[in-house]
């Protein structure tokens, strides 16, 4: 190798360094903001929010005492932290079944069903999800009021009125209801994407091959639908465990803490004084509780997406 041939690489060399440094420092730029922003509103409030739950703090005095995990043992002990966790498990299930399997049904129907004006039945499924959560639950509090016009109708075919927004069963189904009509939408829009990736070849391929119904939907679909599921199942039970607008709005946890859940737990005891006087730093411990729960059923989901997705765990 003749020295100029030496000089042009080494000079190359340099010149790639220098436009990496200048690519990093460019990315830096980017991304500096953004972590700076998850880092004071994100993480700073969940380490603050960690430290308050080893007090004993209302959240407005000037003080307060270091007790240490006292207000977890209180807290698993408490029979009311007890049934909000429970009703948030039983919530985030059946929302969960209804709101995927019910929007999968609507969107089997259009693509299927041959509808005159499709484009408007998909708008007529998709419209809810436009409304705002809390005025939802403001509207379905009057509707199903005890004199509202749901028992109006429920007592004009003869029936005895509901008391809908009284009887902690009933109210626990009013929320399910509305939490349904909700939010089916948003998954609607998921499945309907799922089968439009589904190209007109393969369909034409299949049907030449005999494929018709459950054998359409079974080898054709579930292929392309299946990580969607897994996707849209996921997604839909993490944000139905922090529902909280809807409940604050349309029952307030009550009847008798009968539809309470863990925000509105967190919410009462932090804020409202529900529980008696307001015991922040006991909400704060609650809270760490919900986020550990949360973040194993996150490490739960990837493993069960891994096992049931073997392409993803063979390309890796």
């Amino acid at each position: 190798m003749d020295l100029s041939n030496f000089i042009h690489q080494n000079l190359f060399i340099e010149k790639r360094k220098v436009r990496r440094m200048k690519e990093k420092r460019l990315a830096i730029g980017f991304i500096a903001p953004l972590a700076l922003s998850i880092m004071l509103f994100q993480l700073y409030p969940i380490l603050l929010n960690g430290f308050y739950s080893l007090l004993n703090w209302n959240g407005l005095t000037k003080t307060a005492s270091f007790i240490g995990l006292e207000n977890y043992a209180a807290l698993f002990s408490d029979p009311l932290f007890r049934k909000a966790a429970i009703h948030s498990l039983i919530y985030a299930l059946l929302g969960t079944f209804f709101q995927v399997g019910i929007s999968f049904l609507l969107a089997w129907l259009v693509e299927f069903a041959r509808f005159k004006k499709p484009a408007a039945v998909k708008l007529l499924f998709i419209l809810p999800v436009a409304a705002t959560t809390a005025v939802t639950g403001i509207v379905f509090k009057t509707l199903f009021s005890f004199n509202g016009p749901i028992n109006s109708l429920i007592q004009a075919m003869g029936l005895s009125p509901v008391r809908w927004l009284a009887d902690p069963f009933w109210a626990f189904v009013l929320v399910l209801i509305v939490s349904v009509w909700k939010e089916t939408g948003t998954l609607f829009i998921y499945w309907m994407t799922g089968f439009a990736g589904v190209g007109n070849d393969v369909l034409e391929a299949a049907s030449l091959d005999g494929a018709r119904g459950w054998k359409l939907m079974r080898h054709i679909y579930m292929p392309v639908l299946k990580p969607i599921l897994l996707m849209a199942s996921g997604v839909t039970f993490i944000n139905n465990l922090k529902v909280f607008d809807l409940v604050q709005t349309l029952t307030g946890g009550g009847p008798y803490y009968g539809t309470d859940m863990f925000s509105t737990f967190i919410y009462q005891n932090a804020f409202t004084g529900s529980f008696g006087p307001p015991r922040l730093s006991y909400a704060c411990a609650a809270a760490v509780v919900i986020l550990i729960g949360a973040i194993l059923l996150f490490v739960i989901q990837k493993g069960v997406r891994k096992i049931l997705n073997p392409a993803a765990r063979a390309s890796r």
